[in-house]
């Protein structure tokens, strides 16, 4: 799971400021404290909005990464976090579009550091991601599908496997898929919702992957991607660059 770790680190590093949504609803940035007169009433900071200078509202614009967190039961929370290889004021409808997630589950219950056997052991047996479109002209279309099992699929030599599935429990488990591409979509094109489906078994602490004591659920977590026009091209003494 090194490897992993440390590119999500440098992918949120380079973000500078991580867009978080919590289920599938709300979402809102990391917003500085203003400077005042040490009595002033508090006053609660203002609730971020999505852009209202796109035509498609998306968490997924301004800074190259978003971390949104599921809740699967009581103090435990699923989270995906997912980065891209560009800027994503350049996913263009002409360019290939790429795209890295990693999916943990944080047992809130007890505290970080204590000890794997108290953390309760979480399960995923299959991953899915659908992109579905949405262009001017009305009509929509499904360029990426993506029905995996994490089982088979990762390349963590250290992953630990069940008849549930994979381990996703941080700090022991976790899924990662790197370069995923969305290839070129029609010039209509302004945004698109990639919905992130996961097979998920919560376990009792102590339980085995699978044991009757499991509790076997799908969590969905969509993602809003608004999509650009490419830039024109531009002329420089009569040629076209």
């Amino acid at each position: 799971m090194r490897k992993w770790k440390s590119r999500l680190l440098a992918a949120i590093v380079i973000s500078g400021m991580a867009v978080v949504s919590t289920g599938c609803s709300t979402f809102g940035g990391i917003l500085g404290a203003a400077p005042g007169a040490a009595n002033a009433a508090a006053t609660p900071a203002p609730t971020p909005t999505p852009s209202t200078s796109l035509a498609f509202d998306s968490v997924f614009t301004d800074f190259g990464s978003v971390h949104p967190v599921v809740p699967i039961g009581e103090n435990l929370e699923l989270q995906l976090d997912m980065w891209t290889e560009q800027k994503t004021h350049e996913w263009y409808t002409t360019a290939n579009k790429k795209f890295s997630f990693v999916i943990s589950v944080f047992d809130r219950a007890v505290p970080a550091e204590a000890p794997f056997a108290q953390k309760r052991p979480v399960y995923m047996s299959n991953v899915t991601v659908t992109a579905t479109t949405s262009t001017t002209g009305g009509s929509s279309a499904t360029p990426f599908v993506l029905n995996l099992d994490p089982v088979t699929t990762t390349l963590d030599p250290e992953a630990l496997r069940s008849d549930a599935g994979l381990l996703v429990t941080s700090p022991k488990g976790g899924f990662q898929l790197e370069g995923n591409t969305i290839g070129v979509l029609t010039d209509d094109t302004y945004g698109l919702v990639l919905d992130f489906s996961m097979t998920i078994t919560v376990d009792a602490i102590g339980g085995v992957g699978g044991s009757a004591a499991g509790t076997r659920s799908v969590v969905h977590q969509p993602i809003r991607v608004a999509i650009f026009q490419p830039p024109a091209p531009t002329t420089i003494e009569g040629k076209v660059q």
